[in-house]
């Protein structure tokens, strides 16, 4: 999945693109709406964009509103915009600006698939990055996931000095490393 990171604030942008990447989605980042829109005008493989709600040139929602716009053409013909997922600092009920309150209730209203609130964990990140490839049909297979678990198994049988659980984990490793090989093969 192609994820596309918008927001003014540079450590924010890298964040959450950073996070984003190590879930292995394909990241690319603007930190305006102005740049976001270009960016989709050009790109019509991007399958998502993450947007913060205040920015300076173009808030979240405008950006919305405009990247509907855009005639999205494929390969495989024409292509839906992008799924947008809103991110805010802002708290309903709390004492902001009432025109930003307002914009965030017109994001739930007018097609976000999701609105998330700063600080974003990030396995609500990618819970909800997820239910979008889900929805949209696309199957993944989470091989971030999996190599973290065996690095992770690796790490615990060499700080254990367990030589019999290293041969067993090498067995399992080398037979289905030879099961892939075969499959690839095959494609």
């Amino acid at each position: 999945m192609r994820v596309l990171v918008v927001d003014d604030v540079g450590y924010a942008r890298h964040y959450h693109a950073r996070v984003l990447q190590k879930f292995g989605f394909d990241v690319q980042t603007a930190e305006s709406g102005s740049q976001a829109l270009k960016l989709l005008s050009r790109d019509h493989s991007i399958d998502a964009v993450l947007t913060d709600l205040l920015m300076r040139d173009m808030d979240g929602v405008e950006l919305f509103k405009n990247s509907q716009k855009i005639d999205r053409m494929t390969d495989n013909g024409q292509a839906d915009p992008p799924k947008f997922i809103l991110m805010t600092a802002l708290r309903p009920g709390s004492n902001q600006q009432q025109r930003d309150v307002e914009k965030l209730s017109i994001a739930k209203d007018i097609g976000f698939v999701a609105v998330l609130f700063k600080p974003i964990e990030p396995d609500v990140l990618k819970k909800t990055f997820e239910a979008i490839q889900f929805s949209s049909g696309e199957k993944r297979v989470d091989v971030v996931g999996v190599i973290s678990q065996l690095e992770s198994a690796v790490r615990r049988i060499i700080e254990a000095k367990d030589k019999e659980a290293a041969t067993r984990l090498t067995e399992v490793v080398e037979g289905s490393l030879s099961k892939l090989q075969d499959f690839m093969a095959e494609a």
